[in-house]
């Protein structure tokens, strides 16, 4: 029987427990709390007050029959009034339908409630910490409370305050995800957050529906292989940023719901969440980075174009000048049918190299569309060579080839690392106004071999070093020299020391040397000359 007893004595408080550990809207929460004292103890007025200002302050934050002109939002000074000696004692107060107060202690300086019959006033403590006082109170005739009364709102407030951190945390987490929620779709890059093995997508954002063409419904289904082909790229560095939560960037394309292969520079990072490592990817669009990249290319080639003017002038005159003098001669002086054949077959070789000469000129020159492919770095070498051998030879600089003749291929853009050699030989030609040697060397860098010589280096793409065995290339003046302080301002677009050219040469080079994944790296003494190395991955 006593068990019984026990067990309907404790329904209504896990009861209580349920409906309060239950709610998490903390505004509800703290009206129910009211309710419920109300409901439970029978009392007329009832108030939920919580420290504010750094404990200065009791703020009702919920309540119900209080007087006229107190309401949510009055607040009393911890120091001079009844439940803020509650809050900074720890400890219940009671007053009784006589008006004694229990326990006795001087109260007479505090602000004590006038109209109530009877009151308890409870501190709502969350292990050793005060939240706050629970209050209740009596204004008519009626019983005034008794100690089970105040046992009974001594466990409503430990229930209160459990509930109370309880709905604060989740406010909190609510308040995170929502800022988190609101950075992630507001964010002007595409973001992706996938599984730890990369199999499936668990969040995006709008920019990547902008940008891929997919609904979210449609993002959330699709496999990742499907939106970044290359994934071997993008998981080998999500791999990389497990082992050390670094970010890894590289550039991919992002296949668009158009069967377009949109451009894009991906950051890939490690984001711990439930025991696991998550994927997130950051996808930047880069195609209007890459026009502006072509079209400061293509700036540089017709800067180019006319430092190359007066050569390529000389280069044509030469068999427009035979071809003239072959037709006036044919024109002008009889001949026998032999001499004549003689005079139009040298006429025809002229035509020729000029149209030779013209399609190099053309194919140096124009956009190029192609992509990467194999290549041997000397027969790109021989070709610039042969457009500045005039410049060369009228500034009296002798080029002295030091050549590995078992070079390994590099997978490049033709024109491309040709307008880079271009740039560093016009580049040693003006470093030697009174002449000199330009020596171009290359070879192996093969792995475990450390290179002498101080140089500054200027990563690739990933600021890594390129992957032994390299190849590398070599042009070594034996001009005037960089002084030290400008070495690390002559890759600044628009930097240049000279009196002519637009400052771009070496800029566009090393952006050309970044898009092949290689290194520049540079050596300089002022009176000694100029070390331009370039390193670059072998073709598989």
């Amino acid at each position: 029987m006593r068990i019984y007893d026990r067990v309907n004595a404790l329904r209504p408080v896990v009861r209580i427990s349920e409906r309060l550990l239950t709610e998490l809207d903390l505004s509800r929460l703290q009206d129910q709390i009211i309710e419920t004292v109300r409901t439970e103890m029978a009392a007329d007025r009832a108030s939920l007050m919580l420290l504010v200002e750094n404990g200065e302050k009791l703020q009702i934050v919920a309540c119900s029959g209080l007087p006229p002109g107190v309401r949510v939002g009055h607040t009393v000074p911890v120091k001079s009034s009844l439940a803020g000696w509650v809050a900074q004692m720890r400890s219940p107060l009671s007053i009784d339908g006589e008006g004694e107060i229990s326990p006795d202690v001087d109260l007479d300086h505090l602000l004590v409630e006038e109209q109530a019959m009877s009151a308890l006033s409870v501190p709502v403590l969350a292990g050793d910490r005060v939240l706050g006082v629970l209050n209740a109170a009596k204004v008519r005739i009626a019983p005034p409370f008794t100690a089970a009364d105040k046992e009974l709102l001594l466990l409503l407030a430990g229930q209160a305050a459990i509930a109370i951190e309880n709905a604060r945390l989740y406010t909190s987490v609510s308040h995170s995800e929502a800022r988190y929620r609101a950075l992630l779709q507001h964010a002007n890059d595409a973001v992706l957050l996938l599984d730890p093995r990369g199999r499936r997508i668990l969040d995006v954002n709008l920019a990547l529906e902008h940008l891929s063409g997919y609904r979210r419904e449609e993002l959330l289904m699709l496999a990742p292989r499907k939106l970044l082909p290359e994934t071997e790229k993008w998981q080998m560095n999500g791999a990389h940023a497990n082992g050390n939560g670094e970010h890894a960037e590289i550039e991919t394309v992002l296949q668009t719901r158009w069967d377009h292969a949109a451009p894009v520079a991906i950051s890939v990072s490690a984001v711990p969440y439930n025991g696991q490592q998550l994927l997130l990817l950051i996808a930047r669009d880069i195609s209007e980075r890459q026009r502006i990249a072509r079209q400061l290319i293509q700036t540089e080639k017709l800067a180019a174009l006319g430092r190359l003017s007066a050569s390529m002038a000389h280069e044509i005159n030469n068999p427009l000048q035979a071809i003239h003098n072959s037709l006036h001669l044919m024109l002008t002086r009889p001949m026998s049918e032999e001499k004549r054949e003689r005079y139009l077959s040298m006429t025809s070789d002229e035509v020729d190299r000029l149209i030779l000469i013209v399609q190099r000129i053309l194919d140096f020159y124009r956009p190029t569309r192609d992509g990467m492919r194999p290549l041997h770095l000397h027969d790109m070498l021989e070709t610039v060579l042969t457009f500045t051998a005039n410049q060369l030879e009228q500034q009296r600089v002798v080029v002295v080839r030091e050549w590995n003749l078992n070079l390994p291929t590099v997978a490049a853009i033709s024109n491309h690392l040709k307008q880079v050699f271009f740039s560093l030989i016009f580049n040693a030609i003006e470093a030697m106004p009174e002449g000199g040697e330009l020596h171009i060397r290359t070879y192996v860098r093969e792995p475990g071999v450390e290179e002498s010589g101080e140089y500054i280096f200027f990563g690739g793409s990933s600021n890594e070093r390129v992957e032994d065995p390299a190849v590398v290339v070599e042009f070594h003046d034996t001009g005037e020299g960089i002084p030290q302080q400008e070495l690390p301002k002559i890759f600044e677009p628009f930097f240049t020391t000279r009196t002519k050219g637009t400052g771009l040469g070496l800029a566009v080079s090393y952006a050309i040397i970044e898009q092949h994944h290689g290194e520049f790296a540079v050596h300089s003494e002022v009176g000694r000359g100029t070390i331009f190395r370039i390193i670059l991955p072998s073709a598989p």
